[in-house]
């Protein structure tokens, strides 16, 4: 079982480099990694890969990779989740028709259904960027998260 959540920060310190940004005409890397930071609760068959830092997290970011780590693993790959600005990284390992599950700030690793780790990805991807443009409508103008939202079957 997967339960991926998030919350974004208020912090003005977080959100400093956000404000400055023109949401409407930014590109995906640019709101990735200058947006958007919160904290992550992830939990993967029990291995809490959780980064609960104060807002550090770069939520679009993750999202992305998340998504694309769903994508490499449909394909049998290997794939590494990176966190902008951070050391940490989460290995998803496919392994028949599981996916291996392990990161690099915790102990231990956890074994779930490669159909429910994309999915998840998946299902990740579209529940951010339905709540950022919920949240910041200016988004919903935005070339490459109009992109981002055909990949998950979203209309912006």
């Amino acid at each position: 079982m997967i339960e991926a959540r998030y919350t974004l920060s208020d912090d003005p310190a977080i959100v400093r480099d956000q404000l400055r940004i023109n949401l409407q005409k930014a590109d995906l890397v640019d709101l990735c990694y200058s947006c958007f930071g919160g904290d992550l609760t992830l939990k993967v068959s029990g291995l809490d890969l959780s980064i609960i830092t104060g807002g550090g997290v770069q939520i679009l970011d993750f999202a992305v990779e998340f998504y694309s780590a769903g994508r490499a693993i449909a394909s049998g790959k290997i794939y590494r989740i990176s966190f902008a600005g951070m050391a940490d990284e989460i290995y998803a390992t496919p392994d028949g028709d599981q996916v291996k599950v392990a990161c690099n700030y915790a102990t231990g690793s956890s074994q779930v259904p490669g159909a429910e780790f994309i999915s998840a990805g998946r299902n990740f991807l579209s529940t951010v960027l339905a709540d950022l443009m919920a949240r910041y409508p200016e988004l919903r103008k935005n070339g490459d998260i109009r992109r981002a939202c055909s990949w998950v079957g979203l209309t912006s």
